[in-house]
């Protein structure tokens, strides 16, 4: 998410009023979640991260105001097989999947090109499967 001088609350405050949901406490919290970080969060790890300050917040909530943050373009959902998880709806970008912690990394994808024929396309997801780099090294440490 670009810096363009503007703080939490002013963006927070902003996208509220773009996508006509009042400013509530709850959504605040959600929000704060995604605002400029890179991360791909299931409903599971969201509770986590919020239940200890915030035991009011309800798993209900919780999918409810994905879903609107998802109608609205600011989050997306990922997913890849065995989980569902959403991230911030930054640039387009592919997924790889490690197939041994379950660790989800963003992979550029902007150097792909897709044939002159293809039109209409309104979305692209591209997942990669195999080991993530510290799953790698773990394994080399172990073999050592």
């Amino acid at each position: 998410m670009k810096n363009d001088g503007k703080t939490f609350e002013d963006t927070f405050t902003s996208f509220c009023r773009k996508a006509g949901f009042r400013r509530t406490l709850q959504r605040k919290i959600v929000y704060g979640l995604f605002h400029g970080a890179r991360r791909h969060l299931s409903v599971e790890d969201i509770m986590s991260l919020i239940s200890k300050n915030n035991p009011e917040l309800r798993e209900e909530s919780v999918y409810r105001i994905l879903g609107d943050f998802e109608k609205a373009g600011y989050i997306r959902k990922v997913e890849v097989p065995g989980a569902k998880k959403y991230e911030y709806a930054s640039e387009r970008h592919g997924h790889f999947l490690c197939s041994r912690c379950g660790k989800i990394l963003d992979v550029d994808i902007s150097s792909i090109e897709l044939p002159k024929s293809l039109t209409g396309i309104s979305d692209i997801s591209i997942t990669f499967n195999g080991v993530c780099p510290d799953c790698a090294k773990r394994k080399r440490r172990t073999i050592a």
